[in-house]
């Protein structure tokens, strides 16, 4: 039995004792071998509850080694099971939070390209209690998806702070892009940011603002540099 079935059949039957003497017995080069196939071919084959669970023993077990198995959660997220209401989220958060708290923005960073809804990332965010809007901003902002750009505005409307959205301004137009010049175009107008550099081609009347995030599909409309719809 390869180290691959050996790992499953102790997750099947949640023998975590298991898992851990299977991993603390193999060679340098068998353990790093299996970090790559528990990210890619063990945790992406399970469903919600058992992989959370599994990746919560991974971490408590070498967190530097299977932290970016949360990676796996693409599969979760593309099939609409992608629960973080399960208690081993709550119980990764909480032994993160006591001794590597810095490792709950890097989970989010890893998993933010992965998710495919606003209600995934809202929970994603509240289950791994990431409450402050500059520290949500900070990890949308290293996303380029139309989502991350929904989300982005969204947050900057409930942060109500001018700085904080000229901040974002500036850093999306460093991509040198049409959609995130799109992008600043939104901010702009909503928080009458007209000192910003650069010249945009598009234009948003006063009256659109209210219609632009009514839903995702209008915003990506207008993202796409076309007029809102009304």
């Amino acid at each position: 039995m390869g180290n691959k079935e050996k790992a499953l059949m102790f997750i099947s039957t949640r023998d975590w004792v298991g898992l851990e003497r299977m991993l603390g017995g193999l060679s340098n080069m068998e353990f790093r071998r299996m970090e790559r196939v528990m990210r890619e071919e063990v945790l992406t084959e399970l469903e919600n509850d058992l992989f959370w669970e599994t990746l919560l023993h991974l971490i408590i077990y070498k967190r530097a080694a299977f932290l970016s198995g949360v990676t796996a959660v693409g599969h979760l997220a593309d099939d609409g099971t992608l629960d973080f209401g399960a208690g081993a989220v709550r119980q990764l958060h909480e032994h993160l939070k006591a001794t590597h708290g810095e490792s709950l923005v890097k989970l989010c960073n890893m998993m933010m390209p992965l998710l495919k809804t606003e209600e995934q990332v809202l929970g994603m965010f509240e289950a791994l209690h990431i409450e402050e809007e500059v520290t949500r901003l900070s990890i949308l902002l290293k996303d380029d998806s139309p989502l991350s750009y929904f989300l982005i505005f969204k947050t900057l409307k409930m942060a109500e702070d001018r700085t904080v959205a000229r901040k974002c301004c500036m850093a999306l137009m460093k991509r040198l892009d049409d959609r995130a010049f799109n992008a600043v175009c939104l901010i702009k107008a909503y928080f009458g940011l007209d000192d910003l550099p650069g010249r945009f081609s598009l234009t948003i009347e006063q009256y659109e603002l209210s219609h632009i995030d009514r839903n995702y599909d209008t915003f990506v409309h207008v993202l796409n540099g076309k007029r809102p719809r009304i």
